[in-house]
């Protein structure tokens, strides 16, 4: 590890100033460009004064930035989106935006090989928003970098000297993690840019001749994969293959093992609680999650689980989750999904869950979200993404007779005056950056009739 953590302080020494920190497009990237690069974001930070936020969709900009502004003292704001309306919403917040572009600097021939700071720099996230409004989650740095000692701990054997490849954002806790502050403090180079489609997965494992790669990704886009057969001759070069930010469906195991590819490492947190267990699916392993070191894990009487961990603010208190669980005998626990979301229709209670997990059965589709509308009146809408019969269904038949058949499937379970009257049929959900599917991003997919 390259990192190293003293009460007060952190550490980053590199041991040569031409080690590989990344490659952008096949070109490689030293420690001592990155190094001088952050010494020049550092120098202007300084210039700036009060809080800052930092939001770059690329990677090595953003790594520039996080960094420098670690170096400045600067607290550190970082939004789930930078849609004008968040931006709007936490403007109170900063003092200042990061800039798209770095500094330019001139070279130096010998830059310091050593990055420090204190251990409790502030950080402030937000939750994804997939169940209500995106909340501010306040972290400091001392708390990510016990987490990555705990991944490196956990997972060094599995990974050894493999190169990162990312399809999730830096800007989430989970990529931040898994993509920046873990492959530095551990020496591992990340080959940018993000993957976005699986023929670019592809490519790069087959020009892959003796490096090996660890796939940061999430279940939305694992559950796209549709060459599992071609990447299947490239299996030597993908080590493994890690999954969070959402539930991975059960296929998904099974299809990467018929195929001879590693089951996906499953890493279950949340943003605010950190990772809190893992799984790896492997034919006939255990379906139950195992505690990362250091956390404990009860539950309470409404079966939700209750952990303490040292990512928490307070390490000595307990926190609840939103997820329902059963332990098991060897420590673990099994998943049993969220805790109801619960909304009101004309004064009638209804789970969102449930709604979209009795629709899943009807025949004609394949997935589904819920939210709620509350213009012009307070209502359900749903989201769809149907199966090759539902397409048929909804091209013969026609929106309106289709839309009677769904509802009338609910109707079995709901009473009719909070089964969703407004529905929006998609090629696939609208993920995030994150592979999450926020309530806001559901509503406005409904907003062009209002």
């Amino acid at each position: 590890m390259l990192l190293k953590t003293s009460t007060e302080q952190w550490e980053l020494q590199w041991r040569r100033p031409d080690a590989k920190l990344a490659s952008i497009k096949g070109e490689p990237i030293s420690a001592s460009t990155w190094l001088q690069d952050v010494a020049a974001a550092t120098h202007w930070l300084n210039e700036q004064k009060g809080d800052a936020l930092l939001y770059q969709r690329d990677w090595y900009r953003f790594s520039v930035w996080f960094f420098a502004l670690l170096e400045s003292k600067k607290r550190i704001i970082l939004p789930a989106n930078d849609k004008p309306a968040t931006l709007s919403e936490l403007s109170s917040q900063y003092a200042f935006r990061v800039p798209e572009e770095l500094p330019s600097i001139g070279r130096s021939d010998a830059p310091s090989l050593l990055l420090k700071g204190d251990l409790d720099s502030p950080l402030t996230f937000f939750t994804s928003g997939s169940s209500g409004k995106p909340k501010a989650v306040e972290k400091t740095l001392r708390q990510l970098w016990l987490e990555v000692e705990t991944l490196e701990q956990t997972f060094a054997a599995q990974l050894g000297q493999t190169d990162i490849l990312a399809t999730v954002t830096h800007q989430h806790i989970y990529g931040l993690l898994f993509t920046v502050l873990w492959p530095l403090a551990a020496g591992r180079s990340v080959t940018l840019p993000l993957v976005d489609y699986p023929e670019q997965l592809q490519q790069i494992l087959a020009k892959a001749s003796h490096q090996r790669y660890a796939l940061v990704s999430s279940p939305a886009h694992l559950q796209r994969l549709d060459n599992l057969p071609q990447l299947a001759d490239y299996n030597h070069a993908l080590a493994v293959v890690f999954s969070s930010g959402g539930a991975l469906a059960d296929s998904v195991p099974n299809d990467f093992a018929d195929h001879g590819l590693p089951a996906p490492t499953e890493v279950y947190g949340s943003t605010e609680t950190g990772g809190i267990a893992w799984r790896q699916r492997n034919p006939g392993a255990s379906q139950s999650f195992k505690p990362l070191a250091g956390i404990e894990v009860s539950c309470d009487d409404n079966g939700l689980l209750v952990i303490q961990s040292p990512y928490l603010n307070d390490s000595q208190s307990s926190y609840v989750t939103e997820d329902k669980v059963q332990l098991k005998g060897n420590g673990g626990f099994l998943l049993l999904g969220r805790q109801d979301r619960i909304v009101k229709i004309a004064e009638k209670r209804v789970s969102l869950n449930e709604v979209e997990q009795f629709i899943q059965q009807h025949n004609w589709v394949e997935s589904a979200k819920a939210c709620l509308l509350r213009t012009p009146r307070v209502e359900l809408g749903l989201v769809l993404v149907l199966t090759p019969e539902g397409h048929t269904q909804l091209n013969t038949q026609g929106k309106f007779k289709a839309r009677q058949e769904l509802r009338h499937h609910l109707q079995q379970r709901f009473e009719k005056v909070v089964v969703p009257k407004r529905f929006r049929y998609m090629q696939q959900l609208p993920y995030n950056g994150a592979g999450k599917v926020t309530q806001a991003d559901l509503q406005a997919l409904f907003e062009e009739e209002n």
